[in-house]
């Protein structure tokens, strides 16, 4: 293989990497601040599955945008 290769796969496996943490953070931050308002109003899983479901619907949001940027600039 040559370098060109090389760096189209590394490339690849930076964007795989990245989109994995961008989705994991987004649902951590969104269950760990649900988490904080629960305690904070004593609502036990009623904001943190709110937040939960945020995070998640904010992470596929983020990898959409992020693909689609991509994409783009091809």
């Amino acid at each position: 293989m040559d370098q060109k290769e090389w760096r189209k796969i590394l490339q690849a496996v930076s964007l795989v990497t990245y989109l994995g943490l961008l989705m994991v953070v987004s649902i951590g931050i969104g269950y760990f601040l649900g988490s904080k308002l629960d305690e904070l109003l004593t609502t036990e899983p009623v904001f943190m599955i709110a937040g939960l479901l945020v995070g998640v619907a904010a992470g596929f949001y983020s990898v959409y945008q992020v693909i689609k940027g991509a994409f783009d600039d091809d």
